[in-house]
């Protein structure tokens, strides 16, 4: 009963680091992640914008982080990326928290935000997690060395450097442990409850009502939460949630439009099409066309959305590998 009530109250735990495949304790990918629900794991985590911008909440409290802004969430914290757009990208970095010494009783507190973090600390971090990634991202030539092209970090060279370039980062992260408890225990905990109640009834009937009835509070408490701690508004949130479920139902599946639309929510197919239309600027079969990924296999009948985030590789973002050392001012 009591692990119920810690799924129902966090989200979902995320077993795997990413990129775990490099065998590191410290490993990137480079990816837009545009919905990833509330969701929790035992790494700590760095979440780098790169492009665009990234909208993200973590541990009850909403964050907007524009290019080259980063913010670190400590292992077992709640968290969620929502409201991103196709061509962003980030970097999403994984931390073994044995990496950073004795962490009893501490976390990493790091981020571009509210200007805690030093200027030269904050140029090495981004500089480590850059360089990190480029190392890793595969080269498409030359065609006969295949197996440098699935894992760039087989070449001596680059493992080496990598590894330069991690121990930079670790030592300028240990620098922003902090101890302390958490502020506002009560709002984090509801709010993670309600956007879990959402993800998981996607499908049904959602409202400022039935999530007040759901959670015991008032209808008035459901709106400010919302307000305050995600950063958007309930019904944009419901709303970004159903479209988020519909595009990657459209993208892996072959269901029928009419299906996908009430399965995810919508009260009916030209609603669906006016809703989609006007957040995603095209219908929902021109979307189909042009996005949908050769050889997925999603299950239509999938009942979490948690399940259901969306993400492009970097493979599907059309950018090159000199491009992104552009962006990340890679000499």
């Amino acid at each position: 009963m009591e692990e119920d009530r810690e799924q129902i109250m966090r989200g979902y735990y995320e077993i795997h680091r990413a990129a775990d495949r490099l065998g590191v304790p410290v490993s990137v990918m480079v990816i837009n992640v545009m919905m990833n629900g509330v969701h929790w794991h035992d790494h700590v985590e760095i979440l780098y914008c790169v492009r665009g911008e990234m909208h993200v909440r973590i541990d009850g409290l909403a964050h907007r982080l524009r290019e080259r802004d980063f913010v670190t969430v400590d292992g077992g914290v709640s968290h969620e990326i929502y409201d991103g757009e196709p061509g962003n990208l980030q970097i999403i970095c994984s931390i073994d928290r044995k990496m950073l010494g004795d962490m009893e009783g501490q976390s990493i507190c790091c981020s571009t935000l509210g200007g805690g973090i030093a200027k030269e600390d904050a140029a090495l971090i981004r500089q480590a997690l850059s360089e990190m990634a480029y190392l890793c991202i595969a080269d498409p030539e030359p065609a006969e060395q295949a197996d440098l092209r699935k894992d760039p970090l087989q070449n001596e060279e680059h493992w080496n450097r990598y590894h330069m370039y991690m121990y930079q980062l670790l030592m300028a992260l240990v620098k922003y442990k902090r101890t302390g408890k958490r502020e506002g225990q009560r709002k984090h905990e509801l709010i993670d409850s309600c956007t879990a109640y959402i993800n998981g009834h996607i499908g049904e009937e959602l409202s400022a009502g039935v999530l007040a009835r759901a959670m015991h509070v008032s209808e008035s408490t459901i709106y400010r939460l919302f307000s305050e701690q995600v950063g958007i508004g309930l019904s944009h949130y419901i709303t970004t949630v159903r479209l988020n479920a519909a595009c990657r139902c459209l993208e892996e599946t072959t269901e029928k439009v009419s299906a996908i639309a009430y399965a995810c929510g919508f009260t009916g197919l030209s609603n669906f099409y006016r809703v989609f239309q006007k957040y995603v600027k095209t219908t929902p079969k021109d979307y189909r066309s042009a996005r949908k990924r050769a050889g997925s296999q999603l299950l239509f009948q999938e009942p979490d959305i948690m399940k259901l985030n969306r993400f492009q590789e970097f493979r599907e973002l059309g950018i090159r590998k000199e491009d992104f050392a552009q962006m990340c001012q890679i000499r």
